[in-house]
């Protein structure tokens, strides 16, 4: 209890910018000779950060999600090669989609991936703590799923399939159809935690760090998703129909939480003890022919390469920082099954 560190991973939301995540995990698990899931006691994920967190804890490696990411990306994104079809399908079709109609893309391309990879696998058979945030549309409140710990007496997810949890995870409004679980609706949880770190904060401190508990701080590997600079020109036009704000209006509110989340850690995490330790990995810088390309939607073999191999650069990088490998150091030492 005198200097257990109670140790999370936390994995933002971005659509196929999860690639760029999963690659950078893929390099740190490479330079650590360990896989992801035996360092963590705790992974926590949102929409495709929740995608890659259950797959980790379902014992996969990093390398395992890049390949995910790479051969399943265009069938849950589906963008053409050619420029100019690429122009049509994105500019008019799957804006009248978006707009008027049934929403951007259907997830049935998402639902066979994610049980071609989980099977029947349920949050009870996980080897880590979870915790994926979501948006229960049927009580207007958040909701987390999460590994049925003995600490908090949960047993309500112990069934929940994997991809259940991953669908209504990653159910972006107007992007991705609204998730149904037992007749509860869920939508994707970044339209409230889409950097889940505070999340992760908050259970541990609950339930497994402080006085009486097991573990004496909590330590903190945040993974950011790459973010464009979501800033507009002071002359831009102020009266807007939904068209008009199209994916900024749920961009905006993404960016601007996982923002608020890391400046409030980053900030307060040592005021709630000395020894707890807060570590993000950020985005990167992005060039304007970057920018221009790389959305949370589009997934032509351009964007692909591009994303991997800034997340392996950035991989790289971070595998030099004593800070973020000191947490795959050791393994974790909570034990779910």
């Amino acid at each position: 209890m005198h200097n257990k560190p109670f140790k999370i991973l936390s994995i933002d939301g971005g659509g196929i910018k999860g690639l760029y995540s999963a690659s950078i995990l893929a390099r740190l698990e490479e330079k650590a000779g360990v896989k992801s899931g035996d360092c963590f006691d705790m992974i926590c994920g949102t929409s495709t950060g929740g995608l890659i967190a259950l797959g980790l804890a379902n014992e996969m490696s990093a390398n395992d999600l890049v390949e995910l990411y790479l051969k399943n990306g265009k069938g849950i994104f589906p963008t053409a090669e050619n420029r100019q079809l690429r122009w049509i399908q994105r500019k008019i079709i799957q804006v009248a989609t978006q707009t008027f109609f049934w929403g951007k893309f259907g997830n049935k391309n998402l639902k066979k991936i994610l049980e071609s990879t989980f099977g029947e696998t349920t949050l009870g058979q996980l080897q880590n703590l979870v915790l994926i945030p979501s948006f229960n549309l049927t009580s207007g409140m958040p909701r987390t799923f999460k590994f049925p710990h003995k600490e908090g007496d949960f047993f309500m997810d112990k069934n929940i399939k994997l991809v259940d949890a991953a669908l209504a995870t990653s159910a972006a409004p107007t992007y991705f159809p609204i998730h149904s679980i037992d007749d509860t609706l869920f939508i994707d949880g970044g339209v409230w935690a889409n950097n889940p770190s505070l999340c992760g904060l908050l259970e541990a401190i609950k339930y497994f760090v402080g006085e009486g508990k097991e573990y004496s701080h909590v330590e903190i590997l945040s993974i950011a998703s790459i973010s464009q600079s979501s800033g507009w020109t002071s002359g831009v036009r102020k009266k807007r129909s939904f068209i008009g704000w199209r994916e900024k209006l749920i961009q905006t509110s993404m960016d601007g939480q996982a923002f608020f989340t890391h400046f409030f850690l980053d900030t307060a995490i040592h005021h709630f003890d000395t020894k707890s330790r807060y570590v993000r990995i950020e985005s990167p810088k992005l060039s304007s022919d970057q920018m221009k390309v790389l959305a949370m939607d589009r997934a032509d073999l351009n964007v692909l390469t591009t994303l991997k191999s800034l997340g392996n650069q950035d991989g790289y990088t971070a595998s030099n920082n004593a800070k973020v490998m000191q947490f795959f150091k050791t393994k974790k030492t909570y034990l779910t099954q």
